[in-house]
């Protein structure tokens, strides 16, 4: 589980992928397809962002404005047409070297090393 304020900040990952969550529930990423493989939109994005929070029984969730923390979160890509199939899912992991966010088109999906995103002011230089 991350709190809202360790989420928002700046992530990138090794092979130049560049994302910035805000505070506002702003999303904006370039380089997507360094985090996202099969991601078959605009490498620069920007958009919103909301964590997944239990709504009811333990295996129904929903999109909210107002959850302040989570495991999972959904961006909703901002596109000239309707184009959903642009949105993106994002995994918070947490390991030895602390936070990590893996972007995928389906939650069921998961990421290579090479593919997480680390908060850079929590880098190992």
């Amino acid at each position: 589980m991350i709190q809202q304020a360790e989420l928002v900040g700046d992530w990138s990952n090794a092979n130049g992928a560049k994302v910035r969550v805000s505070t506002d529930h702003d999303f904006s990423a370039s380089g997507i397809k360094h985090a996202v493989p099969d991601y078959k939109c605009p490498t620069e994005i920007a958009g919103t962002w909301q964590f997944w929070a239990q709504n009811g029984p333990p295996t129904s969730f929903v999109a909210s404005d107002s959850a302040t923390e989570g495991e999972s979160f959904v961006v909703s890509v901002h596109a000239e047409s309707s184009a959903g199939w642009c949105d993106l899912q994002g995994q918070v992991q947490r390991d030895d070297q602390g936070f990590s966010i893996c972007l995928v088109l389906d939650l069921d999906q998961s990421c290579t090393a090479d593919e997480l995103l680390r908060k850079d002011s929590t880098r190992l230089r």
